[in-house]
This record gives structure tokens, sequence and C-alpha cells, in this order.
């Protein structure tokens, strides 16, 4: 393995301070945030720009995949090739679909496609929990954190047994059915689950007539247990189907074609504390993303089609109790990645080597909260690359705080991207990305809040494919590193709730640009609202969800020309209802008034879709 200089004193410093003396492990998770610092902490009390989306929420939520979940919230714009299981992009606060880095119970899961992690394959019936921390967290996550990072929490198991089950049925051919079972006893548990989702889909292009269907099958398993005075936590995922789709024959006509995918993270966990003031994790984790399409690569016949991630990482956090204020990190993170890719003809395997060093101060003052993070990457591709970020919060009184941030990252150029047939460019650079952030937050009482945040990301060598024929190798373009891009907005959120009564309220107004074009970045909204409305009882949960969202820069399906894609309003309605003795039910109507809307230009959407569901659960 190699380590830059500072990697590797480090280490050996690291190394030489670890004795054998171990300690009860006595931080329990419960209600808290551990993304945006990588330590447990209640989420009200964090600096930087948390969303914790909780079980209440995803209960109602419209949709069954994650993208369903995230585009009701502004600043999570969300586009689609046409459907259930086609790729979902995500564009946070601006930034670019790959910007993004997705984690599964804290293991990355971003494929070496260029494309974006696969949020389509991510059923929502096993995710506890979700915490999206907004701004570049390369400091401590690495590539990939430029817009920000959503880590997706799957269920754990309650004390006691547990189990339960669930089938439902809606629009287009659609079922949902799955089962868990879960035990906990003190500090050990264990559990499994699995879901068979199945829909028939709709053309997924506005110029095709064939549907586009899904088949997802997907399996979660977790254990707990504590050997001495080390526990240990082990977390499998996994989601296997496959995906219909708009395929070219060999003159490059649209055609029916279908692709096997499979998705999985797996990571063991060992934590212990060797004395009282130092918490030390070693967390080794394995990802997989593998698809497969099912018929010959136009081009050469006797091929087929392929896109493979594999990751192995050894992440080793230690944490220090440095006083009542101040909890120091270092950790020393090493990462192996495989892949490889066949499309049109060509196709080209690559290992992959990434070394860092992070380190984290936190200091709580009275009313005071500074963290300050950083990052020392050795990239074998693309060399050193430190990145830093540093939030500040000021309590101004009791119900007002005042936070600021800046930060920076970067993303290293996929597989792909450097060596497709058409398009590859084995000299671009990385993307870099530069964050300030300015926000306040306000409770009014305890039923009242509102958070404001002004914000500015300075984007430089974004790669972008440009359609300019460069002969004889490039003949419809190849990607290029284009300068510079600027994202600068306002967002603001508002929360209420009275009674049996909750309302959740966010907008955000931002210019996502093209410095050097002076055009808007596609498939982004400069404007959204989204706003959502619930009540409940002791039996029943009633909500209602409207997002509002502008018109959005886009490229014409057809021919790439430039084009604009219309402004859309979307309501949905849930009802969940316990009926007695374990049981309950579900009732949800996507798109209640119908809207006929494009989030990719060309590509359909779903129309009003009603869904039924029966759940059982033993507690």
């Amino acid at each position: 393995m190699h380590l830059s200089p500072r990697l590797g004193g480090a280490f050996a410093l690291l190394t030489f301070v670890i004795t054998p003396v171990w300690a009860d492990d006595s931080v329990q998770l419960g209600t808290i945030t551990t993304t945006a610092t990588r330590t447990p902490l209640i989420a009200d009390q964090e600096v930087a720009p948390v969303i914790v989306i909780g079980p209440e929420q995803l209960e109602l939520a419209q949709g069954q995949d994650l993208a369903a979940v995230l585009r009701d919230y502004a600043g999570l714009d969300t586009a689609g090739n046409g459907g259930p299981g086609q790729p979902a992009s995500l564009f946070l606060r601006g930034t670019n679909s790959n910007h993004t880095l997705v984690m599964i119970d804290g293991v990355k899961i971003n494929p070496d496609n260029g494309f974006g992690s696969a949020l389509q394959n991510i059923r929502l019936a096993d995710v506890e929990r979700i915490e999206i921390v907004k701004g570049p967290r390369a400091s401590l996550y690495g590539a990939d954190a430029i817009g920000g990072v959503i880590n997706i929490i799957t269920r754990k198991a309650s004390e006691g047994l547990a189990y339960g089950a669930h089938v439902g049925a809606g629009r287009y051919g659609t079922y949902d059915s799955g089962g868990q079972f879960s035990y906990g006893d003190g500090p050990d548990s264990f559990g499994v689950s699995a879901d068979d989702y199945h829909t028939d889909g709709f053309p997924a292009t506005a110029t095709t007539d064939f549907d586009a269907g899904n088949q997802d099958r997907t399996v979660t398993a977790f254990g707990r247990t504590r050997l001495g005075a080390v526990d240990l936590s082990l977390d499998h995922w996994q989601s296997k189907g496959f995906t219909q789709f708009v395929g070219l024959d060999s003159s490059f006509n649209p055609v029916p074609a279908d692709e096997g995918f499979q998705d999985a993270t797996t990571s063991l966990g060992l934590t212990a504390h060797p004395v009282q003031a130092w918490r030390t994790n070693l967390a080794l984790s394995h990802m997989l993303d593998e698809t497969d399409q099912h018929q010959a690569d136009p081009i050469v016949a006797s091929q087929m089609d392929f896109v493979h991630t594999q990751r192995n990482v050894a992440d080793w956090q230690n944490d220090f109790s440095v006083s009542d204020s101040q909890l120091l990190t270092l950790g020393l993170y090493s990462e192996a990645e495989a892949t490889g890719f066949y499309s049109f003809g060509s196709g080209q395997p690559e290992d992959h080597r990434v070394n860092a060093l992070y380190g984290e101060d936190d200091l709580d003052f009275d009313g005071q909260r500074l963290v300050l993070a950083g990052r020392d990457t050795h990239d074998q591709s693309f060399g050193d690359h430190f990145t830093w970020n540093a939030d500040y919060g000021y309590d101004l009184s009791n119900s007002s705080k005042l936070t600021a941030g800046a930060g920076t990252a970067f993303r290293a150029p996929t597989t792909e991207e450097l060596h497709d047939a058409f398009a590859g460019n084995d000299t671009l650079k990385p993307e870099t990305s530069q964050n300030l952030e300015l926000g306040l937050r306000q409770k009014f009482d305890a039923s009242r809040s509102l958070s404001v945040s002004l914000f500015r990301d300075k984007l430089d060598d974004l790669i972008v494919f440009d359609p300019t024929p460069v002969p004889p190798k490039y003949l419809f373009g190849r990607n290029q590193n284009v300068g510079s891009a600027r994202v600068e907005g306002i967002e603001a959120e508002y929360l209420l709730t009275a009674g049996n009564w909750s309302w959740r309220s966010d907008a955000i107004l931002q210019n996502p640009e093209d410095l050097d074009k002076h055009t808007w970045l596609l498939r982004r909204a400069r404007r959204t609202l989204t706003t959502g409305l619930d009540w409940h009882d002791d039996l029943t949960t009633v909500g209602l969800d409207l997002l509002l969202t502008g018109p959005r820069s886009d490229i014409a399906f057809s021919d790439g020309t430039p084009v604009t894609d219309g402004g859309y309003a979307l309501l949905g309605v849930s009802l969940h209802r316990e009926l007695g003795a374990g049981f309950a039910g579900l009732i949800r109507v996507d798109n209640l008034l119908d809207a006929r809307y494009e989030t990719a230009n060309g590509y359909n959407t779903a129309g009003r879709s009603l869904f039924l569901q029966l759940e059982y659960h033993s507690k």
C-alpha cells in the first residue's frame, strides 16, 4: 500500500500509541446523526446543514424508491430516464448528478461509471432513516462528496422479538411483498428482511410504445454482539433484479432491451475503548455494483455490454475525548477498487487505489461550536489532494443560532469517463469545488422553527460531454474539463407542530450557472417549493405532500439541441391506519392531479397512481 510521507508518519504514530487495554463502549446511537461529523451528535446540535428523514416521513413517502423521497425536499432535484428502475439522477444544491456521495450503513455505493449511485435500486421497505449533509464533505469521506453526503441507514432490532410482513399492489402492474424478523437482547441483536418488487412499468420514452418494467429483490441482514470489551457489528444489503429499457439495434434504431443488475454492500465493524477517553473503530467493507445487458453489443455481436465496480475499504477511526469541550478524531482510510466495462465494441478494466489520512477537531464551548476537518488523500492515478471543512455555530440566544461554513472537495474521473470508446479522454483532470455557507436558525417556541441558509459553491474543471467532433477518433465528441461553474442560492425551511398536526415547508432559489458559456446547468430547477402536512392520532396517520418546481434547462432527446423542460406541480396523499391485531393498511395516491411533466427531456413519467398495502407487525 502506497502512503505519502504524511500518511505514513501518521500511521506509524497511531500504531505506536495503541495499547491492549479495553473498556466498555458507552456510545449509544439512538436518535442522533453521525454523518455530518463521523461522531454521534443530536441533529439539533449540528452546525453543518443536515436533513434527517425519519420513519414517520418514510411511512407516508410518495413512490417506492429513494429518489421519490428525496424530491420532496427543496435543493434535491431528481431526474429519471423513464420510470421505475431507470437511471435516476440527483442534483444536490445544483451540483452534478455524480457529485453526491451515497452510502448505505456507512458504505459508499457510488460506482466507477460516472453516472452516480443507483438510487432507483434502493427500496424504502427496509430503510430506518436517511441522513443528508449538504455541501462538500470530502474532508471526511473523500472523493465524490462535492454536493453533499447521503447516508441510508437500514432497520435494526429493538429489544425483544419482532417480525412482520407486507403485501401491496398498484397501477402499472406494480406488486410489492416482503417480510422481516429481528431479535434484540442488550448488546446482542440480529435480523433479516426481504422485499420483492415488480412493475410492468410504462413506455420509457415519448417515441416508443413498449413498456419498460422492473423487478427488484432486496435482502438486508445485520448482527450485533459484544466479545469481551469489543463490540462487533455486521451489516449486509443487496438489491438484485432486471430493468427493461430502450436499446439500440445495429442501425441505432430504438428496440426493447433489458439488463440485469446487482448492488450490494457488506461491512464488519469492531469498536472498543482502549482507554476511557479513546474510542477506536475499524470498519471493513465490500461494495459491488454490476450491470449486465442481456442483448448483444450493437457493434460486436459476440459481446454483451456490462459495467462492473467492486470496492474493498478499510477505515480505522479513533476518537479522543481531550476534555469535556473537545473531541479529536484521527483516521486512516484505504480503498482498493476494481472496475471494468464493455460498451459499443470497447472496454478496459482498471484497478485503482486510494489511501488517506483524515482528522477532525470538534470544539464545543458555552454558546459556540467549531468543527475543523481535513483530509490528505493520495489517489494512485491523480496524486495528492488536501481537502478541508470549517463549520462554526454561535448561539445568539437560547432560541437563535448563527452558523457559518466553508469547505473544499474533489472528484476523480471514472474509468468510463477516461476510456469509453466514443467519448473517453485519458487527459481528464479531477473536478474541484470551494463552498461558502451562512445560516440562521430560529426557534420561536417549542412548536415553531425557521432556518435560512445562503450558499455559494464554485466548481472547477467540470467533466462534461462536449458534442463537438474531433476526427479521426472522436466523431461524436468527447468528455472534457470545461472550466468553471457556480451554484449560489438561498434556502429556507419552516416547521410547525400543533397538537396532532405537523407542517413542513421548504424552498430554494438557486442559480446553477456554467460560467464559461453563461448558460444554466442542465436538469436542475432554479426555484422549488415543497410542503408536507401530516395529521395523526393513535391509529391513523394522514399525509399530504406538494412539490412545486420551476422550469429546467435541458437538451432535446431527439437531436441534442437546447430546450427548456416546463415546471410542474405534484400532489400526493397517503393514509396509514392501524386495523387491530397487529394489522395495518396503507393507501397512497401519487401524482393526484395527474400532471404531465418531464424531469429529463423525452422521457415519460408516471401519471396518477394508486397503491394499496396490507401490513402485519408483531409489535
